[in-house]
């Protein structure tokens, strides 16, 4: 998937020499505009052997650290330059010491800085962690600790809204976690919740259009056919439960998909390392799978067309179950042949709800980590890792694997009486936590957890396909 960073402006600090040889440790920060909004930046200062250097370095809304290349005090005169050359930062320093007066200029763009001392009662607390920011919405990331609440479908609503937004309108591309996310599962509830949001469904035309304006010769199919494949589900899971006819964004989406894809029958993603998603070229083809069967007659009217080959290519490799994320991967495959009907037959059908059921933890949810060894997930990397984890043998259920399995099970037809599901659905109604959000600890080592995201819409799905939602519209 294409790597999509907004460009903001930054900013580094460094503790002046004119400080008393007795200060060993301080604290610097001040607030820069970039033309939209404010960010704060704290930077901590410790005295080193060879004289004072930055400790830590924290941008608000920033996406990541800068690095400090060099720092020169000539009198009152303070320069300091990051991310070789990029930025400067150039102030003059106060007779007493307390600030420093200047202007920082990062990749061109110039704004006035003024930089204060803190005392440990003033400093702002760091780091400055967000899972999404974008204008007035601003999301902390996810943490284990956080309290429990009563079931609020609000909340959760209001959480996947507002992810969705802040992601697209600050990286401005399609990614799997999180706006992929919503528009291959939030049309699912419109009878539950109302529309979703038009504005999603425009942003993935948007970027189909640029593809679409691509030479073809140009295409990437290393950074182009995740995205690829996901603009084609959303928008054919959006015309198959918001508007009931096909569109022709969905045509042209689903045409793209399939000139992506490989002669494997699958697609090529840009990074196997960031399970569950976007790891696995086998879960990638069940969301492309998902985009064929939901779109509204498109498959019948491929009948002896060259794409229909194509289509049965992806058939194909999902049947032959080439290397998978084991048993996630499947409980996917299974999810997906709901929605394409004849991907797989009954007796397949049973056996994947079987697995799914003996997966089933005695507190009623599921773990993710017990769908796959840590050697299956991605490319297999993050195995020692996974396997350092002191729950290794016995992980906690999560919303992101609590929510997916009740999805696979009531799609393959499992009603919403049977036991296992309401002891599902039990869970996840006892273990919502007060952002809105399931906890889901993440697989990778960033700091994101963005799977926090899809660990709170298939929670969400998952209730509003046992009638656990009350209907808002």
């Amino acid at each position: 998937m294409k790597n999509c960073f907004l460009a903001l402006c930054a900013l580094a600090l460094l503790l002046p020499s004119s400080l008393h040889a007795q200060d060993i440790a301080a604290t610097w920060q001040g607030t820069f505009n970039d033309g939209i909004e404010p960010h704060r930046a704290v930077v901590q200062i410790a005295k080193a052997n060879r004289g004072w250097s930055a400790n830590t370095f924290d941008i608000e809304f920033f996406h990541d650290p800068l690095h400090i290349d060099s720092v020169t005090l000539r009198g009152a005169n303070l320069k300091l330059t990051v991310d070789g050359g990029k930025g400067v930062y150039e102030g003059k320093l106060s007779k007493d010491g307390a600030s420093i007066t200047g202007a920082w200029t990062y990749d061109h763009h110039a704004a006035p800085l003024t930089l204060r001392r803190a005392t440990k009662e003033t400093a702002w607390p760091t780091p400055f962690l967000y899972q999404y920011h974008y204008r007035d919405i601003t999301i902390p990331r996810p943490l284990p600790d956080e309290p429990k609440i009563p079931f609020s479908p609000q909340l959760a609503e209001a959480y996947i809204e507002q992810g969705a937004v802040a992601w697209t309108g600050d990286w401005k591309c399609v990614a799997c976690h999180t706006n992929g996310s919503y528009m291959v599962a939030r049309p699912l509830m419109t009878e539950q919740l109302g529309s979703p949001n038009p504005a999603l469904r425009d942003f993935f035309v948007s970027q189909l259009r640029d593809e679409l304006a691509t030479d073809p010769a140009k295409l990437n199919p290393a950074e182009d056919s995740t995205q690829a494949v996901y603009i084609a589900a959303g928008l054919a899971i959006w015309d198959a439960h918001v508007t009931h006819h096909l569109s022709p964004e969905t045509a042209e989406a689903l045409d793209m998909m399939f000139k992506l894809q490989r002669s494997t029958g699958d697609w090529t993603i840009s990074d196997d390392n960031n399970p569950p998603l976007e790891s696995s070229t086998y879960q990638l083809a069940t969301v492309a799978a998902r985009a064929v069967g939901n779109a509204p007659g498109w498959l019948a009217a491929q009948q002896d067309s060259p794409v229909a080959t194509k289509v049965k290519l992806l058939e194909d490799f999902l049947r032959n179950g080439h290397k998978m994320q084991a048993d996630y991967d499947r409980t996917d495959l299974l999810w997906a042949s709901a929605e394409l009907p004849g991907l797989i037959d009954a007796a397949r059908q049973q056996q994947l709800i079987a697995m799914i059921l003996q997966h089933q933890r005695p507190d009623g949810g599921w773990a993710m980590r017990s769908f796959a060894q840590p050697e299956q997930w991605g490319k297999g990397n993050r195995a020692p890792r996974l396997r350092a984890e002191p729950d290794l043998a016995d992980p906690p259920s999560d919303g992101h694997m609590t929510g997916l399995a009740i999805i696979a099970l009531r799609k393959a037809g499992v009603p919403a009486t049977d036991p296992h599901i309401q002891r599902g659905i039990a869970w996840l109604t006892a273990n919502q936590r007060s952002s809105g959000r399931w906890w889901t600890r993440s697989l990778n080592t960033d700091n994101w957890k963005f799977i926090n995201y899809s660990g709170t819409v298939y929670p969400l799905l998952a209730l509003s396909m046992c009638d656990a939602l009350p209907v808002t519209h």
